[in-house]
C-alpha cells in the first residue's frame, strides 16, 4: 500500500510590500494555510496569515507589511 507524506521546507521567502525586497525567512512555526511564524535575520519575528482571496500568507511588522507564499513543499510516495 502507498501512501503520500507531504514535508515542508524550514525556510520561506518573505517579501516586503512596499520595497519588493525578499528575505529568506526561518521558519519557528507552521501550519498550512493558516499560520507562518518566522524570523527574519534571526532577530524580527513576524506573524504571517493566510489570505484566501490573494493566496498568500501576510503581517506585518513594525509599520511594514510583508508577504509569503510559504515554504516550498515536496510529496514523497511512502510505503507501509
Amino acid at each position: 500500500m502507498r501512501d503520500h507524506e507531504t514535508r515542508f521546507e524550514d525556510t520561506c521567502e518573505i517579501t516586503g510590500v512596499t520595497n519588493a525586497i525578499s528575505v529568506l525567512g526561518e521558519i519557528l512555526t507552521f501550519n498550512e494555510k493558516n499560520l507562518i511564524i518566522a524570523t527574519i535575520n534571526r532577530s524580527a519575528k513576524v506573524t504571517l496569515r493566510w489570505n484566501p482571496h490573494v493566496e498568500l500568507y501576510c503581517g506585518s511588522l513594525g509599520g511594514v507589511e510583508f508577504t509569503s507564499p510559504g515554504p516550498k513543499s515536496q510529496t514523497y510516495s511512502t510505503h507501509r
